[in-house]
């Protein structure tokens, strides 16, 4: 009975991550946090954006509030329109824009340019 208890309790966590977690739509910067995959997270950025440092930054400090945890964010943009669900369609994967990562055991962050945009300074994925 115990294992049970235990086993439902993984799947409903499980099934948490897998949820949509939250849109921001307050105005003409609206982003999505389409989901998360246990500490990565999904962000569906207005391609309006799609080539601002800046804006990228404030959302990374919204998501990634605690400054001393790990924190993975992966940013995209929805020119399909396609409906936003998860795992994201393939239109919205076709369309990477921004990777951050900050590792608390490396002490270390990394914000990459998707190549698809051309901003990369010297390397993009």
């Amino acid at each position: 009975m115990k294992m049970r208890a235990v086993r439902t309790v993984c799947c409903a966590l499980l099934a948490a991550c897998l949820l949509p977690a939250a849109t921001r739509a307050d105005g003409p910067d609206n982003w999505a946090l389409a989901g998360r995959l246990g500490l990565l997270q999904f962000v569906v950025v207005p391609e309006a954006f799609a080539r601002e440092g800046d804006y990228y930054r404030r959302i990374i400090d919204e998501v990634c509030a605690d400054k001393v945890a790990s924190c993975f964010v992966r940013f995209f943009t929805n020119s399909t329109g396609a409906k936003l669900d998860f795992p994201l369609p393939d239109a919205v994967l076709n369309e990477p824009t921004v990777m951050f990562q900050r590792s608390a055991k490396h002490q270390r962050e990394q914000f990459q340019w998707s190549c698809r945009l051309g901003m990369a300074e010297s390397s993009c994925f």
